[in-house]
């Protein structure tokens, strides 16, 4: 562990969600609750940062953090501010672009399961499931759930790939092949999971915008994260966190380290920067 010391207060604070905000049962604890609250109370900005969508973000950390904290989801491709920050922004796949991707990618396997991302709410899939998994496991009702085709209408905002809990690598080299160029392939969890999103999507492109409205520079942002979908954002902030729980990839890029996610690493560093003088709580 290799704690920053503050002599300042962060512009502003990026917090990655699973493996970092979140404990390993996927849980919020109270205290790393407090602290983010404790920050913004404070009028210091902070924004999660996660792969997932909005209607799980909203479901795993309540309506009492989202509506205080601004967002950036969906690995960056979904950005909507709190304030004091402002504004709100989607990038989106070229649509021929993300029918090619889903074609190439279930014409390698029945067994890929293939998730289209509209918005943050809607989303198509080429997987069914009745309506008690499918709140449990994508906190979405049946009614959010359209086919992949549909969804490729509507301007998807990102896809999501898995194959039954195994290895993608397969998969994330033979579309970084074909369409390297035009979209971001990014893995997370163990190589088992792939995001992609338009190439101009990243989490450091969509917190950089939230930032401009307050003209906050990102060399001023406080981060934390622990996966290979946080490097973009954790090389591009001005203090690095890595959880202690975090891959050896993330470990090594970061200046700092907190104790792991189930020892409320966040929270720990945290508390460093509400002691600071004016900010006790």
């Amino acid at each position: 562990m290799n704690l920053p010391t503050f002599d300042r207060i962060p512009g502003a604070i990026a917090v990655d969600l699973d493996g970092t905000l979140l404990n390993s049962r996927t849980q919020l604890s109270e205290r790393n609750r407090m602290a983010i609250r404790g920050c913004v109370a404070c009028g210091i900005p902070v924004s999660i940062a996660t792969s997932r969508p909005i209607r799980t973000l909203r479901r795993l950390v309540g309506d009492n953090l989202t509506n205080i904290c601004s967002l950036v989801i969906m690995t960056g491709a979904v950005g909507r501010a709190a304030p004091p920050l402002s504004g709100a922004f989607r990038e989106v796949l070229p649509t021929g672009v993300a029918k090619g991707i889903v074609d190439l990618l279930v014409g390698m396997g029945p067994e890929v399961r293939v998730t289209v991302e509209i918005e943050g709410w809607e989303f198509g899939a080429n997987w069914a499931a009745d309506a008690e998994t499918l709140w449990r496991l994508n906190a979405a009702t049946p009614d959010m759930v359209t086919s992949v085709d549909e969804a490729l209408t509507r301007n998807p905002a990102k896809i999501a790939i898995s194959r039954g809990g195994g290895d993608i690598s397969d998969l994330a080299a033979e579309v970084s092949r074909r369409y390297g160029d035009i979209v971001s392939v990014v893995p997370a969890n163990g190589m088992t999971f792939l995001n992609i999103l338009s190439i101009r999507a990243s989490k450091s492109g969509a917190l950089r915008h939230l930032l401009m409205s307050r003209d906050i520079a990102m060399a001023d942002v406080l981060a934390f994260g622990d996966d290979i979908p946080d490097v973009d954002l954790l090389t591009s902030c001005g203090t690095a966190v890595a959880m202690a729980n975090a891959v050896p990839e993330v470990l090594s890029l970061c200046s700092y380290s907190t104790t792991s996610n189930d020892d409320d690493g966040v929270a720990v560093v945290l508390e460093r920067v509400l002691t600071i003088s004016g900010l006790e709580q």
